[in-house]
């Protein structure tokens, strides 16, 4: 049987490899050659999807099959953390812990080679996901929409997330929501440029656009019970300093849990930007139409797998949080539970000296084994 010990030095290997040659949404080639060189030695099916994702499939002999995923894309990110395995390209740097989670699943994948070459029966078929553009919206939809799920007839989907904030080798989930909805909020503002020392002759996109963010923020601290966040953090307006700003536009992000939220601040946005239009003259136009659905873990799957959880380093968390996961889009396809594992190293995600102990990755290993072996 396999060695754990050194399986967790296999899998740290496997980490500072991938982090070395991070790539962003669906361009992720080095890392998926990685990988796929990897699972070419392994008693798996091995098939391409979407360009640069990958699945592994291992056949127990049984009628259904339980998925468990990892996301492969790095970010924009130009790496300041100094380490000897650091990115070796250029303004691009896994900070999100992406490494880890395809380290962690290649790490699963050699513990299932070991169950097929020793006949240890298993009581579901194992799928692994191995997919691109978690860091945009299209990955995991697309992936939706290959049909995979039905063809390998999947019950149960589980994934996780390293996650700074808690202890080292904690895990953590939750029944029902556990991350927000994701929506990416454009407002474009057109008004019409005058000097400044004549400014009756324009139409001010900047004060308008000023206006429009004053205004949403004071009803959602007014008017909005529910826990969600709505900010902006970008503006760009104007061409020169004594001149009426011709044009702005804002980007910024919501997030939510209930759909009825969801509508009540897109509802508010549009009666103020068209209460903007008619004190300033301008043009508004608001675009929400990039998101994706909150993480919501289902409750009766969560009920059913917790028991086998409680031999492990669990907690359940108390409530849900503000960031968002593309891995929702498979929860609307099939039931799933996705989890935190904690690496205790307290660097926020995305940030440019994001690190954390490798050593943790074998936790997932024994995560996603107790969850195969108690799929019954």
């Amino acid at each position: 049987m396999i060695d754990y010990n050194q399986l967790s030095q296999e899998i740290i290997q496997y980490r500072r490899d991938l982090h070395q040659i991070p790539e962003l949404g669906f361009y992720v080639y080095k890392t998926s050659a990685y990988v796929q060189n990897i699972l070419a030695g392994l008693a798996c099916e091995v098939e391409q999807i979407v360009k640069t994702g990958l699945i592994a499939y291992f056949d127990f002999g049984r009628e259904e099959t339980v998925a468990f995923r990892a996301d492969m894309d790095a970010l924009p990110i130009q790496e300041e953390t100094g380490l000897p395995y650091a990115s070796t390209h250029e303004g691009c740097m896994h900070a999100c812990g992406h490494d880890g989670h395809m380290a962690g699943l290649l790490g699963f994948a050699r513990v299932l080679d070991d169950y097929k070459r020793n006949n240890v029966q298993m009581p579901c078929n194992a799928l692994l996901l191995f997919q691109p553009a978690e860091e945009t919206i299209d990955g995991a939809l697309r992936i939706c929409g290959t049909h995979i799920f039905d063809r390998y007839n999947i019950k149960a989907i589980f994934g996780l997330h390293l996650w700074p904030m808690l202890s080292k080798g904690e895990i953590a989930s939750r029944p029902g929501p556990m991350m927000a909805k994701s929506t990416a909020v454009a407002v474009e503002i057109e008004g019409v440029s005058a000097h400044c020392g004549e400014p009756e002759k324009g139409k001010d996109a900047l004060e308008a656009a000023c206006k429009f963010v004053s205004d949403i923020y004071t009803f959602k601290s007014l008017y909005v019970r529910d826990r969600c966040v709505l900010k902006f953090g970008k503006m760009q307006s104007g061409n020169v300093r004594n001149a009426i700003s011709p044009f702005s536009r804002l980007d910024g992000t919501m997030r939510t849990f209930h759909e009825e939220t969801w509508e009540t601040l897109v509802n508010a946005m549009k009666s103020l930007g068209e209460e903007i239009e008619k004190v300033y003259g301008v043009k508004f136009d608001l675009d929400v139409s990039k998101s994706h659905p909150a993480v919501v873990n289902d409750e009766k799957l969560y009920a059913g797998v917790k028991p086998v959880l409680l031999n492990l380093n669990f907690v359940e968390l108390r409530r849900p949080v503000m960031i968002a996961e593309d891995f929702s889009f498979f929860e609307q396809q099939m039931p799933g539970v996705f989890f935190f594992l904690g690496t205790g190293s307290g660097i926020p995600l995305h940030s440019d000296n994001y690190d954390f102990d490798d050593s943790v990755l074998i936790d997932a290993v024994i995560l996603f084994d107790t969850l195969l072996k108690g799929a019954d």
